[in-house]
């Protein structure tokens, strides 16, 4: 049985900017930020503010969807 891919900001934000056929220094100077530390993003080094992800979705077209969740036993959310 294959195990699922586990989705991440950083593999979910490569996997748009290639289907927008935009380069990472690109998006990067229209957010202004460093390309280096969007290329920690996409390595998932590090969880970004919410006003950065908010700022990376307006740039690209996309909404951002909050999910509530609530902790179950064992450290799982759902």
């Amino acid at each position: 049985m294959k195990r699922k891919e586990q989705v991440t900001i950083g593999s979910e934000l490569k996997e748009i900017l290639d289907r927008k056929r935009m380069t990472a220094y690109r998006l990067s100077k229209e957010i202004g930020v460093a390309q280096s530390y969007l290329s920690k993003l996409f390595k998932d080094r590090f969880n970004p503010s919410y006003g950065l992800v908010k700022k990376i979705a307006e740039t690209l077209g996309y909404e951002i969807r909050l999910v509530k969740s609530k902790k179950k036993g064992g450290g799982s959310f759902r």
